[in-house]
């Protein structure tokens, strides 16, 4: 089994399934690669390609660009559409207020259950505390990474000051279930002796049905440890990105080409894409993810729920869900997830 350790062999393994970049890069092409799920380029556009001799054509449209992915390592012609201010390399306003009023995460202990990785990106340093990958074969990969940073990145995390517990894991499905279910036993062991886990992350997977794995998670649950994975995310929550020059909101393709009529209308839309993300295999690098899934916003619901948790201990995650309903604000008939809401309510409880 192949491991893609350097940054070199990403960019080999990736090209093999990109698609041939036409030397003049129009709307139309950038959209076909977009909705093709058979090729990588909805995840990795841009980000292995020297573009220096390549043109855009003249009538590239913002909202399209802003979904195309590349990276920091990504060499662009003189003249391109890529122009994006610094918010991208940080959480989002709302939530970067919340952390100057010392509301990000201090203290409270999360898991990541997730592929795994072995070079730890500058986003992720100061907040890993624990770092084991599966004792099986594994393909490193940059799921892992992302999902960790969406939590506790110290730039770009819900919860900069949270403690990571993070635990690798293969990335064949079928192995899935033994991987999780090791480390959730582990969680428990390790919450036995008093590491006090509050949430177990785990976005790519949906094993609730499966018996064994439910007995742990309700295992855990009588600790105070939730377990928040994409089952559990999709019964109240969505996924939104923005773009950031903008502001705009939009889903991604993947929702857009099975959605119906007021599919997510009931939905709590928490905003995903329009970020930077740590580039698998570096330290200092950065992928830009325009369009985000599920499994990326699970992390930002749980580094949320952390937040909360930080000001109320013993808040549960359904009185967590209900206060998201009650303070969701709506925009273009969207519900948004309003942090500062939840915070608001939290806080004027204590006063009371």
């Amino acid at each position: 089994m192949n491991k893609y350790d350097k940054y070199e062999d990403w960019v080999k393994a990736i090209k093999e399934d990109n698609p041939v970049v036409p030397k003049v890069i129009t709307n139309d092409w950038l959209k076909e690669q977009l909705l093709n799920r058979k090729n990588y380029f909805r995840n990795w556009g841009f980000c292995f390609e020297d573009l220096t001799n390549y043109i855009f054509s003249d009538d590239i449209d913002d909202n399209i660009i802003s979904k195309v992915p590349w990276s920091t390592r990504t060499i662009f012609p003189k003249d391109h559409p890529f122009h994006f201010n610094d918010s991208i390399y940080y959480v989002d306003d709302e939530i970067k207020n919340l952390h100057e009023q010392g509301i990000n995460g201090s203290g409270v202990n999360i898991a990541v259950i997730d592929f795994a990785f072995e070079i730890i990106p500058d986003e992720l340093k100061e907040c890993i505390v624990y770092h084991q990958n599966c004792k099986y074969d594994y393909e490193v990969h940059f799921h892992g990474t992302t999902v960790a940073t969406q939590i506790a990145g110290k730039n770009l995390g819900v919860t900069p000051k949270a403690n990571i517990y993070f635990y690798g894991t293969r990335q064949k499905r079928d192995n899935i279930i033994i991987d999780d279910y090791d480390a959730l036993c582990d969680i428990y062991e390790k919450n036995k002796c008093g590491a006090n886990i509050k949430i177990v992350n785990i976005s790519a997977s949906r094993q609730r049905e499966n018996e064994k794995f439910a007995s742990i998670v309700n295992k855990l649950l009588e600790q105070g440890c939730y377990v928040i994975d994409s089952s559990l995310f999709s019964e109240h929550f969505t996924c939104i990105n923005k773009n950031p020059n903008t502001g705009k909101l939009y889903y991604s393709d993947w929702q857009e080409a099975t959605m119906e009529d007021g599919k997510y209308n009931d939905k709590i839309a928490i905003i995903t894409g329009g970020k930077m993300t740590p580039l698998v295999t570096t330290e200092h690098d950065y992928l830009y993810c325009g369009q985000a899934t599920y499994s990326w916003a699970v992390p930002k619901l749980s580094g949320f729920f952390a937040l909360a948790l930080q000001i109320e201990p013993n808040l549960t995650y359904d009185e967590f869900v209900d206060l998201s309903i009650d303070t969701a604000i709506e925009k273009d008939g969207i519900k948004i997830f309003n942090m500062e809401g939840i915070v608001n309510k939290l806080n004027n409880k204590k006063i009371k």
